[in-house]
């Protein structure tokens, strides 16, 4: 089943922050349509897409983007005690459902996953089976 890998950003409590993932929907933004209203994301933008055959390709691109930002910005990652780097960099007292891999809005971060799906998948559904 095709997927859309993606790129958010959002307010949440005065902060704003950015979140890569991927989902089945045709519409990114029906994706997050509960969790904008439950718990007052604002200023919410997708900022780009792009679709992929299968669940395991878009997984496996995300995986490859998140490690790119993990080098590529080392002092802005989450290092846990042994010292492993991981791209989830900030965490709220209230969880998120279904909201994870969220990173403090940096622009630069923000246009590597930009530049990154722009340049990986399919902007069109149509695309996948041309």
């Amino acid at each position: 089943m095709e997927h859309k890998l993606y790129l958010v950003v959002f307010n949440y409590n005065g902060s704003k922050y950015f979140k890569v993932g991927i989902t089945s929907k045709t519409d990114v933004d029906k994706r997050f349509k509960y969790a904008k209203i439950k718990y007052g994301l604002t200023e919410f933008k997708i900022r780009r897409s792009s679709w992929f055959k299968t669940k395991e390709e878009a997984e496996e691109e995300e995986q490859s983007l998140f490690n790119i930002i993990i080098d590529k910005f080392p002092e802005n990652n989450y290092v846990d005690k042994n010292g492993k780097h991981y791209f989830h960099n900030k965490w709220f007292s209230e969880k998120l459902n279904g909201i994870t891999e969220i990173r403090k809005y940096n622009h630069e971060e923000a246009q590597v996953a930009y530049e990154f799906i722009g340049e990986n998948g399919e902007r069109n559904h149509k695309d996948l089976f041309a």
